[in-house]
């Protein structure tokens, strides 16, 4: 089984890396959505939590589009 990869400006690069980068960009999106709103101060620890955000939105990119 090969790897799925996309093929951006003539270089091939994982499609995991486009995932993880939409996904470190949702997590970055709601933050700014939560300090606007004040309510990221109720987002306990935010050391896990965004990362946790970030991951989660990886994953699931991974399976909607890649899954089998």
């Amino acid at each position: 089984m090969r790897c799925p990869s996309l093929n951006i400006f003539g270089t091939f690069f994982p499609s995991w890396m486009l995932c993880a980068v939409l996904g470190i960009v949702v997590a970055i999106l709601v933050y700014g959505v939560l300090s606007r709103t004040r309510l990221g101060g109720e987002l306990r620890p935010a050391l896990l939590a965004y990362p946790s955000l970030a991951l989660s939105v990886t994953f699931i990119l991974w399976l909607t589009f890649y899954g089998q």
